[in-house]
C-alpha cells in the first residue's frame, strides 16, 4: 500500500486502506476497478469503478471498510483541521470542506475529467516525481470543488430503507414492496435512492448480500451452500455468479485463500513466540 505524503494535511494513498489507522481525516475515495463497501453505523454504501467516495469524517463511530478481491483505487485523507494554506489562492479548501459538510457521506460519479486524473495517478506513481503527484491532486480538488454536492430532502427516510434492507439479507423485496412499507412514491424512492446510496435498491441489496457472504465466509465455518441461503439465494449457481460479479473471485476461491491468510498469520504469530 504505497502512501505519499504530499503536503503536511493531505496524504495520497495507493491501493486498500485501513479505517482503524486513520485519525481525524475527510476521505476522497476513487474507485477504478472492483468495488469496496463502506460500513458507518449502520449504513452501508459501496463505491463501484468510476465513483468517487467522499466521506467527511473517517473516524465516524463504527465506520469501515471492506474490499473484493479485485479491488484498485486511490484515496485521499485530508486532515479535517486542514492549516496549508500555500495554495489558497486558487484553491479554496475551506469551501470545499463547506460542501462535504452538506452530506456527511456522499457517492459522485466522476466526469471525464476526474477519471483521467485518478487514472494517471495510479498508473505514473511508482514512477512520477512528488511534484508532479502535487500537481495532479491539486487538479482533482479543484474539480471537486467545482462539483455541487445535492442534499437529498428525504435522506432520513432513504436510509431508513437502506438500514432495512442491510438487517434483512436473508429476504427479497420489490420497490413496490418497499413503497409501501415506507409509505414512498416508488419513482420517489428509485430517484432518491441511487442520490443517497449511489446505486438502484436491486443492485444495493445484491452488494450487501455479497459483502455479507464474503464477511462469514470470513468468519464462520458454515459451507458455501449455507452461506448462499444465509443470503437469501436457494440456487447455489446463481449466488455464485453473483457473488464472483461483486467481489471479483468465485466463493470457494475466495474462501480458500480467506483460510490459506489466516494460516500464514498463525504461522508467523507461532514463528515470532518462539523467539
Amino acid at each position: 500500500m504505497p502512501e505519499y505524503q504530499l503536503f503536511p494535511d493531505i496524504k495520497l494513498i495507493i491501493g486498500k486502506y485501513d479505517t482503524t489507522s486513520v485519525m481525524n481525516a475527510a476521505v476522497v475515495n476513487f474507485c477504478i476497478s472492483g468495488m469496496c463497501e463502506y460500513s458507518v453505523g449502520q449504513q452501508y454504501y459501496y463505491l463501484k469503478a468510476d465513483n468517487c467516495m467522499v466521506l467527511q469524517n473517517v473516524n465516524f463511530p463504527g465506520t469501515g471498510i471492506s474490499y473484493s478481491y479485485d479491488y484498485r483505487g486511490i484515496t485521499l485523507l485530508i486532515d479535517s483541521q486542514y492549516r496549508d494554506a500555500a495554495f489558497s489562492d486558487f484553491l479554496d479548501m475551506q469551501e470545499l470542506f463547506r460542501k462535504m459538510s452538506r452530506r456527511e457521506r456522499c457517492i459522485l460519479s466522476a466526469d471525464e475529467k476526474m477519471r483521467m486524473l485518478f487514472s494517471d495517478i495510479y498508473k505514473e506513481h511508482n514512477s512520477s516525481k512528488a511534484a508532479v503527484l502535487r500537481i495532479k491532486v491539486l487538479e482533482l480538488l479543484m474539480l471537486l470543488n467545482e462539483r455541487e454536492i445535492a442534499v437529498c430532502a428525504q435522506q432520513g427516510l432513504i436510509e431508513q430503507i437502506g438500514e432495512f434492507i442491510c438487517r434483512n439479507t436473508s429476504d427479497h423485496y420489490t420497490i413496490s414492496e418497499l413503497s409501501e412499507m415506507f409509505r414512498i412514491n416508488p419513482t420517489t424512492l428509485k430517484s432518491m435512492f441511487r442520490q443517497v446510496f449511489g446505486s438502484p435498491v436491486y443492485s444495493y441489496t445484491k452488494y450487501r448480500k455479497m459483502f455479507r457472504a464474503a464477511e462469514l465466509m470470513c468468519t464462520s465455518d458454515m459451507r458455501i451452500i449455507d452461506i448462499a441461503e444465509e443470503v437469501g439465494y436457494c440456487n447455489p449457481s446463481k449466488f455464485s455468479g453473483a457473488f464472483r460479479e461483486v467481489m471479483g473471485v468465485n466463493p470457494k476461491y475466495y474462501q480458500m485463500e480467506h483460510k490459506k491468510l489466516y494460516a500464514d498469520r498463525n504461522c508467523l504469530i507461532s514463528e515470532n513466540l518462539t523467539y
